[in-house]
């Protein structure tokens, strides 16, 4: 990848950099007595905006929502390779393609929770699943592949295990493409991760080693074969599996959580950090891809613990709950 490129489009989202929330922003909000106050906190924010437009501050999730996709549009505008942006985009897509598949098995109406990000034609897939035509579009083939897979057993867990997996052979092939080595190296630790996550929640099921193996993710630097064969180990052990691994001690710190539940919690915020962590790196570097990614890293995160903080708001939860969820920010 021609870093040189990069130069014009890092000085520009260093610009939007300035616009993420902090730390401090981040402590006034959980100091507010209810979800009204939270949301005034935010006015003089680049949210303010977004937040006057709000009939009911119970409709806070149209403000975050709008502030991912304004986000994406401006790097896409911004990015000398549009494949970069995409490669964060393929988590919509997918998550898209499940909530595709999941109406048409249910012939219900799901239009609410698709996001409006990616590059993939929802309308022409559905109707090429719904006429069994074929054609050369690879999200067709990701979703006819599940859809058939449900046909075949009946079992709605098959529709995310197929699309999991082509997710993340996708994203290894992307980043490949990209000859982007750091991210390359990146996405065979979020597999890896994944893997962890998939072996933990099988466990906690009591399901066997076969759906374990079927789920499992190829490609990881970690043999999938190595977390099929931990099933029967003591969760604590698991840890050891990342021994070699830069990640080790947060997934050891998260493996001895005693409640598999809460084990699966701190997991969950590892992993989250762990793209943090990637998104940090662009602060080491003058110009390049880690820019725009960084950026893009950041604001993700920046509105998932908004919406940790605003969700308990409204629901009248502890600071404690809010704070044990919250994930690092990149300022």
């Amino acid at each position: 990848m021609d870093r040189e490129k990069f130069i014009r489009a890092s000085i520009t989202t260093r610009v939007y950099e300035k616009n993420l929330l902090t730390s401090e922003n981040l402590k006034r909000i959980i100091d507010t007595d209810n979800l009204e106050e939270a949301l005034s906190s935010l006015n003089d924010t680049k949210y303010g905006e977004l937040i006057q437009k709000l009939e009911r501050a119970e409709d806070y999730e149209k403000i975050l929502s709008q502030m991912l996709l304004d986000s994406y549009k401006a790097m896409i505008k911004v990015s000398p390779d549009e494949n970069l942006v995409h490669y964060l985009e393929e988590k919509y897509n997918f998550h898209n393609l499940k909530t595709l598949v999941k109406e048409l098995i249910q012939d219900d109406d799901y239009s609410s929770i698709y996001i409006d990000i990616g590059k993939i034609d929802l309308v022409k897939i559905k109707r090429n699943l719904k006429e069994d035509l074929t054609d050369n579009d690879k999200y067709l083939s990701y979703a006819k592949k599940a859809l058939d897979l449900y046909k075949e057993n009946k079992d709605p867990q098959d529709i995310d295990l197929s699309l999991d997996k082509d997710f993340y052979e996708k994203l290894l092939e992307d980043s490949e493409n990209l000859d982007y080595e750091s991210l390359i190296n990146f996405t065979k630790e979020r597999i890896d991760l994944t893997n962890l996550k998939t072996l933990l929640r099988i466990k906690g099921q009591g399901q066997s080693v076969d759906l374990l193996e079927k789920a499992l993710i190829d490609g990881g630097n970690i043999d999938k074969n190595l977390f099929r064969d931990s099933l029967n180990a003591d969760k604590n052990s698991y840890s050891n599996l990342f021994f070699k691994e830069k990640i080790y001690p947060q997934v050891k710190k998260s493996m001895e959580e005693n409640d598999l539940n809460k084990a699966m919690q701190k997991l969950e915020k590892v992993i989250d950090n762990h793209l943090m962590d990637f998104a940090k790196e662009s602060k080491k570097v003058s110009y390049g891809p880690e820019v725009i990614m960084g950026y893009l890293i950041s604001r993700e995160m920046e509105i998932k613990n908004l919406r940790i903080i605003l969700t308990a708001k409204l629901n009248s939860l502890s600071r404690e709950f809010m704070e044990e969820r919250l994930r690092d920010l990149y300022v």
